[in-house]
This record gives C-alpha cells, sequence and structure tokens, in this order.
C-alpha cells in the first residue's frame, strides 16, 4: 500500500521560488545555460517534494532519490507527534534508530502498521485522536 507525505510548506515556497527564479533566468541567459540550471532545478524540485511510503513486508521510504528499507517487524515503538501543524510519525526500530515519517492518511497508515506487527508499542493515542478530530 503506498501512502503519500505531507509537503512541508516551507519546501513549497523554496519551489516556487525556485521556478520564479527559473523563468527569470530563461529571459537573460543562453540556451546552454538555461538547460543546465534547468536540469539542476529539476533536480531540486525531486529532491525537496518527492517523498512518499510504501508498506508491504517492509516499510520503504522514498525520499528524494534515495530509498531507506525499514523492517516492521524490527519496529519497536511508534509514536504520533505533531511538527508544527503537521503530525509525524515516528519509529524507533530495535537498534534504536529513529525516523519520522508525515503519511497524510496518519491514522490508516498507523493502523497499517499494528495489523502487520501487533506487537509495536503505540505511544501517545491521544495525539492520533486530536489528528482525527482536527481533519
Amino acid at each position: 500500500m503506498k501512502f503519500q507525505s505531507q509537503i512541508n510548506p516551507l519546501f513549497k515556497m523554496i519551489s516556487l521560488i525556485l521556478v520564479c527564479l527559473l523563468i527569470f533566468y530563461y529571459f537573460i541567459s543562453s540556451t546552454l545555460l538555461f538547460s543546465v540550471t534547468f536540469l539542476l532545478t529539476c533536480l531540486l524540485l525531486v529532491m525537496l517534494l518527492r517523498e512518499y511510503y510504501r508498506i508491504s513486508t517492509v516499510l520503504e521510504v522514498h525520499r528524494g532519490l534515495s530509498r531507506i528499507d525499514i523492517d516492521i517487524m524490527q519496529i519497536e515503538m511508534l509514536n504520533v507527534a505533531l511538527y508544527g501543524s503537521r503530525p509525524g510519525v515516528e519509529l524507533y526500530s530495535g537498534d534504536k534508530d529513529r525516523i519520522v515519517v508525515f503519511p497524510v492518511e496518519t491514522e490508516r497508515f498507523v493502523s497499517m502498521l499494528l495489523h502487520i506487527n501487533p506487537d509495536i508499542y503505540f505511544q501517545n493515542q491521544q495525539n492520533l485522536d486530536a489528528v482525527r478530530c482536527n481533519l
């Protein structure tokens, strides 16, 4: 199952500035320089805005051009916390690594992880209830 990420508002603003600069640069540069700038801008936009999560036997976290695989059976604890206005899910694995994800469908994401591994300790259930009320 694939879950989209909530996009950070700062990343949206940076992306808008990059696109505006690219349009401005189109009018003042040569074709070769614009082409190089266009490719670099597209790469930056992909790095900033492409984030999603896929749950199968493992949790795949796709950020930009990288991918992180987390064994769901190794997750010991998860915590729903608010980061500004965005709810995030903190995942703690067996070796005490922590990763924070920001799925759009937080409740469904958490329930899917708990369905696959019911031994996960779910901390701060009330934060998920608060997120549900704010939707």
